[in-house]
């Protein structure tokens, strides 16, 4: 009995099979263009393959004779042209807009967009719409709007060579703004506001070639302007503190800092720019101002009008030859930054054996640090200013690096202070 079942099974699954393969084989794309390739050649070739017999399978056109067969194929040829162009190259469709008037809507490689001017809708490869505004000579040019396939807003302002030129802004996947202000070649360039994904202001003043460059405010994750001053390849130019007393210092950043001292050696961190600042004791001048005479950035990286640096190969290519290579020992500014770098998790220091006391928060009296602790540094001169790289040995990279006023510069200083 079984086997009778199984066999009967068998048989009808096998029709059903049969059935549902050519079911697919009917709803499938590729077959019904084969068929309808197969089924034209076929009647172009019957067409054509009759020969006329007599004047009455031609059509007279003044001195010549057209084989009316021939005729009608052009006939059907430019039919089946203008089937296609309607289909593929004219706008697919037109929305209507606020005002009444129609908008013509082109997908993004048709040819009739090659020449079309003014306001236009332009479908992707997938078809989603992706950009509504202006074009010129089959370019986005003018005002529009670009969109995701998912129909979020990528960027809406200004283009120009179908790139972002001009005013514009920038949206996150999640619709968020990332950046409002100008831009050249789809980069922020000029005036600009840049926004963390959460929505909060980060940065606010000038750009160049997508990064912040020149004059600007930084702000920290809650929107507190943190520091005001000049910045360059996205960065800070700490350099500008080198030189100014600490009340100047205090207009330019505005962030949270740690004060730090020891018998003889006082320095502030200041802990939302990652760098650390040196000062002298100036309770017994007659100013009584506390100027700064180095700053040490707690970054492996730093920044020149051609690029980013991050080898000791590169720095010298930079600046030229080192004026000094080889182990020093820690002063209370590196001592700190090593400590805060080790506590962060960043660099490649070890830790540093330090013994503190706090009465406050951020005021730190250092009793006793490791001052046998070694460090590789590298020494560069340019411009008036020196520049010390250091790294846990001599290695090809660094961690942190300082930036002073050189012996010379100084001397000059003075000497003009004097007088």
């Amino acid at each position: 009995m079984n086997r009778i079942l199984q066999t009967l099974y068998a048989s009808i699954q096998a029709k059903v099979m049969g059935l549902w393969t050519k079911i697919r084989l009917w709803t499938s794309r590729a077959y019904w263009e084969s068929k309808g390739i197969t089924t034209l050649r076929q009647f172009f070739s019957k067409l054509l393959s009759i020969k006329p017999r007599d004047k009455t399978d031609y059509y007279s056109v003044s001195r010549w004779l057209v084989s009316k067969r021939l005729a009608f194929a052009l006939v059907v040829l430019v039919g089946l042209a203008s089937v296609l162009y309607i289909l593929v190259f004219s706008p697919v469709n037109s929305l209507f807009q606020s005002d009444g008037t129609t908008l013509p809507t082109y997908w993004y490689n048709s040819i009739p967009l090659k020449f079309a001017g003014g306001k236009v809708q332009i479908l992707a490869a997938d078809g989603h719409l992706a950009y509504v505004g202006d074009v010129a000579d089959g370019e986005a040019a003018g005002a529009g709007s670009l969109y995701r396939a998912d129909g979020s807003l990528v960027y809406e302002g200004a283009f120009a060579e179908s790139r972002y030129n001009g005013t514009g802004s920038l949206y996150f996947p999640d619709g968020v703004l990332q950046y409002q202000g100008e831009f050249a070649d789809n980069l922020y360039q000029g005036q600009g506001k840049l926004y963390r994904q959460t929505g909060v202001l980060e940065y606010e003043g000038e750009f160049l070639k997508g990064m912040k460059s020149g004059a600007g405010v930084l702000y920290n994750s809650g929107g507190t302007p943190i520091f005001t001053g000049n910045f360059l390849a996205d960065r800070l130019l700490y350099a500008e503190f080198v030189g100014k007393t600490t009340a100047e210092a205090s207009q330019m950043y505005t962030g949270s800092i740690s004060v730090y001292s020891s018998s003889n050696e006082y320095c502030a961190s200041m802990d939302e720019i990652h760098a650390v600042y040196t000062t002298a004791d100036a309770s017994d001048t007659l100013s009584e101002e506390w100027t700064i005479s180095q700053v040490l950035v707690e970054d492996s990286v730093f920044p020149t009008a051609e690029g980013e640096i991050s080898t000791i190969n590169e720095l010298t290519a930079y600046f030229g030859e080192p004026s000094y290579f080889g182990y020093t020992w820690p002063t209370l500014t590196e001592a700190v930054a090593i400590r805060r770098l080790s506590e962060a998790g960043k660099g490649r220091f070890a830790d540093i054996e330090m013994e503190t006391t706090s009465s406050l928060r951020d005021v730190v009296t250092v009793n006793s640090y490791d001052l046998d602790y070694e460090l590789y540094i590298y020494t560069y001169e340019m411009d008036g200013l020196t520049y010390t790289f250091y790294c846990d040995s001599s290695t090809s990279s660094f961690s942190m690096y300082a930036i002073e006023q050189s012996d010379s510069a100084s001397a000059e200083a003075q000497q003009e202070g004097g007088e």
